[in-house]
């Protein structure tokens, strides 16, 4: 799949909920002041639940490694491998600066490599 970091959004889930027809949105999120980064969940345009809440997610892989838990309690499907790209994708953005800039040479390299 070829990803498209320069639009990076909300990352919204098709058929996410089984048996429901609700819009699933996930928001990474990076606060500046804490430094930590965390994921909201919005199911049809309301807060639904922040993943990090608790945690103290100091680098964007961290909320990744257990979002599809959080995701369970919350009665939505795991992430599939794409989704998980620019969910991370989208922490990294979120954070800006250097970190954001790195990762966009690091794909400008591997799409000519």
């Amino acid at each position: 799949m070829n990803f498209d970091f320069e639009n990076l959004g909300p990352l919204r889930l098709a058929d996410a909920v089984q048996g429901e027809d609700i819009t699933v949105e996930l928001r990474p999120v990076y606060d500046p002041a804490l430094r930590i980064f965390s994921v909201q969940l919005w199911k049809d345009d309301s807060p639904s639940g922040i993943h990090g809440l608790t945690d103290q997610f100091r680098y964007a892989d961290e909320p990744l490694e257990a979002i599809d838990a959080f995701l369970a309690e919350n009665d939505v499907r795991a992430l599939t491998g794409d989704e998980a790209v620019l969910l991370y994708a989208g922490l990294v953005r979120a954070k800006g600066g250097p970190d954001w800039q790195i990762f966009q040479m690091k794909v400008a390299a591997a799409e000519q490599g």
